[in-house]
């Protein structure tokens, strides 16, 4: 985003899953509840212990990830009532009207399951980011959202949503953006679906305590691709440079960008090489946590 994130909840299963019960993604039997249906969809992450995730908290009817005031992110969940119920590691709450939500911590940010469980439940579910003064939703050309902070640092990264009914059929659904929300729309009165349907944001946060991550433009990843093949001390100078200065997390990167890049500099290039040639863009990874280290990754502009 860009600094990457993107938001979200998970409903957790009550029967353990075998391999004789276990299609990838479909249910063997046509009726099953909301927390069958999540114990059988391959996409659900596991829950791991919020002191083991970058999501800090889950109350109020809100889930935050990171601690600090300056990169932590609150997001507010569509539902009715504000009290958790804990299950196996997962924090269930109910939504609205014939609507479940579940949150799971994992291990690089949380993920937000909606279970709909009738055609009598809403077809939009809003993910506010009220509480998070200053970070701008930004649609991706994936169909998902980057969180973008003041200072246009990439925060956290919400990947493209997806929906499957009983019988692990796709159900439409897509994000819209709101100057302070995230949507989603889950077009489940659209078709023949089974339910009960299981709709899915899943956030990635940049942490400001171990990563820092940026995205640069086309135009950006062009510059610093043939500086990186000028010469090591061009490609370095043109990426460092290029990192916004403004704000705690662009001054923490400013701080180690140089030495890290240094050290990563051929498997960088080769990123730059790659996204160039594909007329893509390209996103950096700085972690921060004793020696710095810095990653790349093509993705779309």
């Amino acid at each position: 985003m860009h600094i990457a994130t993107r938001t979200v909840a998970v409903l957790a299963a009550t029967v353990a899953l075998t391999a004789t019960t276990l299609p990838a993604t479909h249910a063997d039997e046509p009726a099953v509840t909301v927390r069958d249906r999540l114990g059988q969809i391959a996409q659900v992450d596991e829950a791991v212990p919020i002191s083991k995730s970058p999501t800090t908290a889950v109350r109020d009817g809100r889930v935050t990830l990171g601690t600090a005031a300056s990169s932590a992110i609150a997001v507010d969940l569509p539902v009715t009532r504000t009290k958790t119920k804990k299950s196996d590691g997962r924090y269930v709450l109910p939504g609205r009207d014939d609507a479940t939500v579940a949150v799971a911590p994992t291990a690089t940010g949380t993920q937000i399951l909606v279970g709909i469980e009738s055609a009598e439940a809403p077809t939009s579910y809003r993910f506010g980011l009220g509480a998070t003064p200053g970070v701008r939703p930004e649609l991706t050309p994936d169909g998902g959202v980057d969180l973008i902070d003041g200072d246009g640092i990439l925060t956290a990264q919400v990947e493209a949503p997806w929906a499957v009914d009983a019988e692990g059929r796709r159900v439409p659904t897509r994000y819209e953006v709101r100057e302070d929300a995230i949507i989603q729309v889950v077009d489940h009165r659209a078709g023949e679906f089974d339910y009960p349907i299981v709709a899915d944001p899943k956030l990635k946060f940049c942490d400001l305590k171990t990563a820092v991550c940026v995205k640069f433009s086309k135009k950006e990843t062009r510059k610093i691709r043939d500086a990186m093949f000028a010469s090591l001390g061009a490609g370095v100078n043109t990426l460092c440079k290029a990192i916004p200065r403004a704000g705690a997390a662009g001054l923490l990167v400013k701080a180690v960008c140089a030495a890290a890049v240094t050290a990563y500099f051929y498997g960088l290039r080769g990123v730059f090489k790659k996204a160039k040639k594909q007329g893509k863009c390209v996103e950096l990874k700085f972690r921060v946590v004793a020696a710095a280290v810095v990653t790349g990754k093509v993705v779309k502009c």
